[in-house]
């Protein structure tokens, strides 16, 4: 941790610790407002985590079971609803870098452990849609390490759970209204209510929609979006039914257009608001779907979960992007620009059974099901009719994209759309044993996992391309113990595989990925449940990895492999409330991610190769005081504060970049090899502060100020010329309204 980032730590405690000691002299005490408690018909049941701040202690997500966390070995963190609207961002990575998550790229793109993860399940099931809002999330749960064993194709990093909205046991009406201090303003509506009771079943609902319209900071964006997610439940006896339907349309950048400087830094030298788009740049993002649950009590210790679902989207349009390259020394970026047509459908039905129960006088729990999931996908990528747009170059610092127009859809030419279909299946058993009671738990899991993948060269005739297959069986091994009831060492070993359907700048197939994770660690739950903390170290390998290295000349992405990729370090999450009303939250990692090749005799020193797109640390922290009494009740102060440090970003085609170092010669031939080109990212540090006040039962005021220190800096980025730029310092305010 360096000077400056110690300072700015020191600068958020001194601040909430300040408001304290005159307002807070009252003991952490639980919430009794149980009229307004969901109550736990099943294990499978989520307890809502609005209006409960920022700590859970039991996981209902995550493991198949609601258990409490000190029980679990693994690390986890449940973000909830109060810990997002106090951060105010509506995308889930600008949400979750205060919960120790990195970014690939800003939007539904996440990273744990030093790498990128894949796309985040909701409600358990997967969801791969890039781009979302959040305003259907009740919260997100974070799983740090292995999940391969129940849910399929996770990544040895961890996996992000997002977990919705559903109806409450209380009617319960809000309308908010937000606007920044650039222009763009939202509509936010979240409305609960009883339908109707036919003999012992109860209807109930939950609607939540935004309208989000106006200006933009960076030139020729918009951000206008469409949402709505409504859902309808039934509870009778021991069952409920739920139904989902789910809408989001949203007009954004297809991605970020920014870039890197030689040494790391964003580029501002075209001004700050110049994000490299064009006029009519713009994607049209659509995501539509349903998700249905049903919740079966069985018995008192047996219980059944079945979900199932259908989403679909689209994104269509022109773009307009640097796939030309970066020649720093001329000082010009090369721009291109192809025809944006995609879709991408998928169906989904997991079914989960838990049972408690005991052998003599040792406890058990069984945990067992399975998922089955079909996905198809079509693309169209399109260049243009001859005259429409030629590639061209700019200056960097005054590159006229004013005067530039993307092309109009109806001008690309003919293309044989490209497709797949992928199916993936599990079937899972878990099984926890309480061998010596509130001492030892022991946790042993088996799935049998199978990908598959179809290739379509060509949709219209059903041309048939390269198939890839794969089947494993995989294990979690886990351990438990309590030291005492309050701490509690653990142990885990876990495995992973997934069949790749990437390719290489030949456009050739790369090989399946094989993992193995292991980690230890230590849980706290302290001064009766006030400070909770999970302290792991964690070893993974990966066979055949590979990293996005740009974009060909006809519009196709490419990977290029590196090799076995090593993740070692640790990571540390913790949260506190140390008297009534305060509260933090935090997280830390520090590691080192590096690609070991077997065929490479290395130079004396050297510790392996880079991977692009990783880093090597993280840590966030936020805080929150809810004034108690006096002339300030109402007010809540609150302070976020978070950093990504040493992010490697490809170079691709970029001229004038750092030099190459050597990496060592090839066993076979003796040929020198240099390690792949990156360039390290400046380390940003970013303050977010917040504050609101409930002025009565009905109208509750907020503000925020992102990125208080007005920092230019690397928000998320695939490549170097690939990149999200952060916003300035930004301050909006909102109002909420409930009825």
């Amino acid at each position: 941790m360096n000077k400056s980032s110690r300072t700015i730590l020191v600068i958020i405690a001194s601040w909430l610790s300040a408001v304290v000691p005159a307002y807070a002299q009252i003991e952490s005490v639980p919430d009794k407002n149980s009229e307004k408690q969901q109550i736990t018909l099943s294990t499978f049941v989520v307890n809502s985590t609005q209006n409960k701040g920022y700590t859970s202690t039991n996981n209902a997500t995550g493991f198949k079971t609601n258990e409490n966390l000190m029980r679990i070995p693994q690390a986890v963190t449940v973000v909830t609803r109060d810990l997002i609207d106090d951060i105010g961002a509506v995308d889930g990575s600008n949400i979750l870098r205060y919960a120790g998550v990195g970014n690939f790229f800003a939007g539904e793109s996440f990273a744990l452990r030093g790498t990128r993860i894949n796309y985040p399940l909701i409600d358990e099931m997967p969801d791969g849609a890039p781009y979302l809002d959040n305003v259907n999330l009740d919260s997100y749960t974070v799983l740090r390490g292995p999940a391969a064993t129940l849910y399929v194709n996770a990544a040895l990093g961890g996996t992000v759970l997002t977990n919705s909205k559903f109806p409450l046991p209380y009617n319960n009406y809000a309308i908010t209204a937000k606007v920044t201090g650039y222009g763009t303003y939202r509509l936010e509506a979240d409305l609960n209510g009883q339908i109707a009771q036919v003999g012992a079943a109860k209807f109930t609902y939950r609607v939540n929609a935004v309208m989000q319209r106006g200006d933009s900071y960076f030139k020729n964006v918009i951000d206008h979006r469409t949402v709505i997610h409504p859902t309808i439940q039934m509870t009778w006896k021991n069952t409920i039914v739920r139904i989902a339907r789910d809408h989001q349309s949203i007009q954004h950048p297809s991605g970020g257009n920014s870039f890197v400087t030689p040494d790391g830094k964003l580029f501002t030298g075209a001004g700050r608001s110049e994000g490299f788009y064009p006029k009519n740049g713009m994607e049209d993002f659509q995501r539509d779907g349903w998700r249905a649950f049903l919740i079966q009590k069985l018995s008192d210790n047996w219980d059944l979960k079945v979900s199932a679902q259908e989403w679909w989207y689209s994104r269509y349009g022109s773009i307009v992007f640097i796939a030309g390259g970066i020649n720093w020394p001329a000082q010009t970026i090369g721009l291109t620009s192809r025809l944006n047509d995609q879709n991408v459908d998928d169906r989904t039905i997991v079914a989960d059974v838990n049972g408690r129960y005991n052998l003599g006088k040792i406890s058990m729990q069984s945990t067992f099901g399975g998922t089955y999931e079909h996905t198809h996908g079509q693309s169209r990528l399109g260049n243009w009719v001859p005259g429409v747009f030629t590639a061209i170059s700019v200056p960097m610092a005054n590159p006229g994209m004013d005067k530039i127009f993307a092309p109009d859809p109806r001008n690309a030419t003919v293309v044989t759309p490209t497709g797949n279909n992928t199916y993936k299946a599990n079937a899972y058993f878990q099984q926890t044993v309480t061998v010596i009671p509130d001492r030892l738990i022991l946790i042993a899991g088996l799935t049998n996992s199978k990908i598959r993948t179809n290739n379509i060269a060509n949709v219209n005739t059903g041309a048939t391309g390269a198939s890839v297959e794969g089947r494993e069986n995989l294990h979690r091994y886990g351990v438990v113990f309590n030291l005492t009831k309050q701490v509690a060492l653990y142990a885990m070993e876990s495995t992973t595989f997934s069949p790749t359907n990437g390719r290489d700048i030949n456009d050739k197939l790369l090989p399946a990925v094989k993992g193995l994770g292991r980690e230890v660690g230590v849980k706290t739950l302290l001064f009766d449940g006030r400070l909770s903390s999970t302290i792991a170290v964690f070893d993974i390998n990966l066979t055949n990895q590979a990293f996005f290295a740009g974009v060909r000349a006809d519009g196709i992405s490419y990977l290029a492999p590196i090799g076995r990729v090593t993740q070692k370090g640790f990571d540390i999450d913790l949260a506190y409330s140390p008297i009534r009303g305060l509260q933090f939250v935090g997280a830390y990692y520090h590691g080192k991610v590096r690609a070991l090749r077997e065929d490479v005799n290395y130079v004396a020193g050297s510790d392996g190769d880079n991977v692009p797109n990783s880093y090597s640390g993280q840590y966030s922290l936020v805080g929150r005081y809810e004034f108690q009494q006096g002339s300030l009740k109402g007010f809540n102060l609150g302070v976020g504060y978070t950093t990504l440090i040493d992010r490697l970003l490809s170079t691709g085609n970029y001229i004038g970049g750092p030099a190459l170092v050597s990496l060592g010669t090839l066993k076979s031939t003796g040929a020198n090899l240099n390690k792949t080109s990156v360039i390290k990212v400046e380390t940003y540090h970013e303050l977010n502060l917040f504050v609101s006040y409930k002025l009565n039962n009905n109208w509750t005021l907020r503000a925020n100020i992102e990125n208080a220190l007005d920092e230019a800096y690397v928000l998320g980025a695939q490549a170097s010329s690939f990149v999200d730029p952060s916003l300035p310092r930004t301050l909006s305010v909102s109002s909420t309204y409930k009825f």
